[in-house]
């Protein structure tokens, strides 16, 4: 079994490595190897984050993730891509409302006449 250390952030940058783990999720096209973001820390001396491998629309989505499924983010990216899951979870929740919607009224174009 796995050791798990101090805190949650030293236990995923030892197992994932020391570098934001995103791969443009953030909208950035990153330089690193396979599209891998470079930054080591968040700037400002903050250090990376232990996030989510994929960012979820809700904070108690994020909050419940195991620690296998963390890696380390540097801020602007998890800002980014967080940003970004909770406007498609938007949008598919009002495309979902809408379609909802349509058998409530039974307005046709024959009842438009």
């Amino acid at each position: 079994m796995k050791q798990v250390r101090d805190n949650v952030l030293a236990s995923v940058l030892e197992t994932h490595g020391e570098h934001c783990a995103c791969r443009g999720a953030c909208g950035k096209t990153h330089t690193g190897a396979d599209g891998q973001c470079n930054a080591m820390n968040s700037g400002k001396s903050k250090p990376l984050m232990a996030a989510p491998q994929t960012p979820h629309a809700t904070d108690a989505q994020n909050a419940s993730v195991p620690l296998d499924q963390l890696r380390p983010w540097c801020w602007s990216c998890w800002r980014a891509a967080l940003a970004a899951e909770q406007v498609r979870a938007d949008e598919q929740r009002s495309r979902e409302l809408a379609e909802m919607q349509i058998g409530l009224f039974d307005v046709g174009a024959d009842a438009v006449a």
